[in-house]
């Protein structure tokens, strides 16, 4: 279901720089806050992160330009995490993940992708903010630790990504 191989269809999806700011090139970049809060994740969620916390701090957005979205991104770290991280995503709010990680030594893991349309949580986030999964090309999953903290990004590319393909 997830591979390691570079998905070469889009190469923005390769990319381990911010997307955020390189977007922002091509005009004003909006990021929608569809939700940020603590709530239980799926099973196959908390597989994939490994971790034993019963509740997580997740933020989900929507990275695009007026009424063409991108990018869906859903971010998950355990609640019982560090209470600064926690408190600098409450405080995003609109703001991109990447103004925190990128510049507080965050490491990123290696990318792995899906193509797969049938795993569950992206279908049930794509149906709340109004997406048509038929738009999504591809998903990643990576993790950003620094310490103990860790979050794991969840980014869908949609169909109009591919338009501003590096």
């Amino acid at each position: 279901m997830w591979s390691k191989k570079n998905y070469s269809d889009l190469r923005l999806a390769s990319s381990k720089k911010s997307l955020t700011k390189y977007l922002s090139q091509f005009g004003d970049l909006e990021i929608q806050l569809i939700s940020s809060n603590v709530q239980k994740i799926s099973e196959y969620e908390k597989k994939i992160y490994g971790g034993v916390a019963k509740n997580f701090y997740v933020r989900d957005v929507v990275i695009g330009f007026k009424k063409k979205p991108l990018i869906f991104a859903r971010s998950i770290t355990e609640s019982h995490n560090s209470k600064r991280l926690i408190y600098l995503l409450k405080k995003l709010n609109n703001r991109s993940l990447g103004s925190i990680l990128f510049s507080r030594n965050y490491i990123r893991s290696q990318f792995k992708y899906s193509k797969s349309k049938q795993i569950q949580f992206s279908t049930e986030r794509f149906r709340k903010i109004n997406v048509e999964l038929e738009k999504l090309l591809v998903l990643r999953q990576s993790f950003f630790t620094n310490r103990k903290e860790k979050i794991l990004l969840f980014e869908g590319f949609l169909e109009n990504a591919k338009m501003y393909d590096e």
